[in-house]
């Protein structure tokens, strides 16, 4: 089967490729995702479980980034222990800690996400997790983003050390967009299918980290990220405008070019 390979330039000069459906989509998203309210339905969520999850989700779509992370800032910073133990000591690792541990780890991660935040609001992407970040994501308007098709790259570090990243696979020298991604702030959700999540073993820092993530969520819509792919969706819908599944489909991985 034979495939027509398409290239797409972004306002900013950056470009990759793309099937004439993704063109068609993306296009139309910069548009409606200004128009504020909408919904996904049969939106598959497979992130940390062993069994996807089906939901049916409403959300707002027209927001500022940047003052959503201001407004998360202001929140975390005046999230106590105590709003977070609730959840944090249904755990023995979490308990096993005494009362003092437990509000210097809630302090010490606290702080770590503050730091986080304020790095993002400074435009700051010289990090390995943020530049890792920026190889595989392109923006293509307010609120959306295509996501490329990776592979895993040997390299050495500054310290000679091997290690692996993922880098973008390429379809005649540019990167391949694999979904495209929505911003939004979550308003509510129907669980169609229930999923299951991944069992880990994770120590007590991560579980206390947990639970401040989920006494925040308690106190502002939730922020997500709606990542559309032809097999995770069955429809969306903003300004009353419809978006298919089939609207979303990309290339097969042969096309790829491989070292």
């Amino acid at each position: 089967m034979s495939y027509v390979v398409y290239e797409y330039e972004t306002d900013n000069g950056d470009k990759f490729r793309c099937t004439a459906n993704q063109i068609e989509t993306i296009e139309k998203l910069k548009t409606i995702a200004k128009g504020g309210i909408g919904a996904v339905h049969g939106y598959v969520i497979e992130s940390n479980r062993v069994k996807p999850e089906k939901v049916d989700m409403q959300f707002i779509a027209a927001f500022s980034t940047e003052a959503l992370y201001k407004r998360k800032a202001t929140a975390l910073e005046s999230l106590t222990y105590d709003e977070v133990a609730e959840f944090a000591e249904q755990h023995d690792k979490v308990l096993a800690l005494s009362k003092e541990e437990r509000v210097a780890e809630f302090e010490r991660r606290k702080q770590k996400e503050l730091d986080s935040i304020n790095t993002t609001l400074s435009g700051d992407r010289s990090d390995n997790r943020r530049k890792a970040h920026d190889r595989m994501y392109c923006s293509v308007g307010q609120g959306v983003r295509v996501h490329f098709h990776g592979v895993k790259e040997s390299y050495a570090d500054e310290d000679g050390k091997k290690k692996s990243r993922t880098v973008p696979d390429m379809v005649a020298g540019l990167p391949v967009c694999k979904s495209i991604i929505l911003n939004i702030l979550e308003i509510k959700r129907e669980v169609l299918e229930e999923g299951e999540y991944k069992k880990v073993n994770s120590g007590a820092g991560v579980l206390i980290q947990n639970a401040m993530f989920k006494a925040l969520n308690l106190r502002s819509i939730g922020f997500k990220s709606l990542s559309l792919k032809e097999d995770n969706f069955d429809s969306l819908v903003i300004s009353r405008k419809e978006i298919l599944a089939e609207d979303v489909k990309g290339f097969p991985s042969e096309l790829f070019e491989r070292a």
